[in-house]
């Protein structure tokens, strides 16, 4: 069975968080908002998994000390393989004034929201609802 493990850095600001919005053209969740963060690569251990990913993403590369808030964990079966896929959410405190954010080629768009955004879905919004 393959294991497909999702990272995610849930930058918290007070009571604000980052998000990010997915290009337009992209082939999964077009223009959808979403938390910084990607597949953990084989090899790589979680926490260097997460920072190379916020740094990809969104140019953040600070010393942090990130906190599981949340877990996704299910199986898929695709094209009669079954996949364990699991995503694990790491919530990040920041003062946002000190962030420069530059974003990657996947995403157009970043946002401070508040939990109760408009812009979050309620996927997005369950993993905030114990923070």
């Amino acid at each position: 069975m393959k294991t497909c493990i999702v990272l995610t850095g849930i930058l918290k600001s007070k009571d604000e968080f980052l998000v990010v919005r997915r290009q337009e053209h992209d082939s999964l969740y077009p223009g959808a908002w979403e938390f910084p963060g990607g597949h953990l690569e084989e090899g790589e251990l979680l926490l260097e998994g997460l920072k190379r990913e916020l740094k990809e993403e969104i140019g953040f590369d600070a010393d942090c000390s990130p906190k599981i808030t949340h877990y996704y964990d299910t199986l898929v079966e695709e094209n009669n393989v079954l996949e364990h896929h699991i995503e694990l959410d790491f919530v990040i405190e920041v003062e946002k004034e000190n962030l420069a954010i530059s974003l990657s080629e996947e995403h157009e768009d970043y946002a401070w929201v508040f939990k109760d955004s408009p812009l979050l879905d309620d996927f997005i919004c369950d993993k905030l609802s114990n923070l």
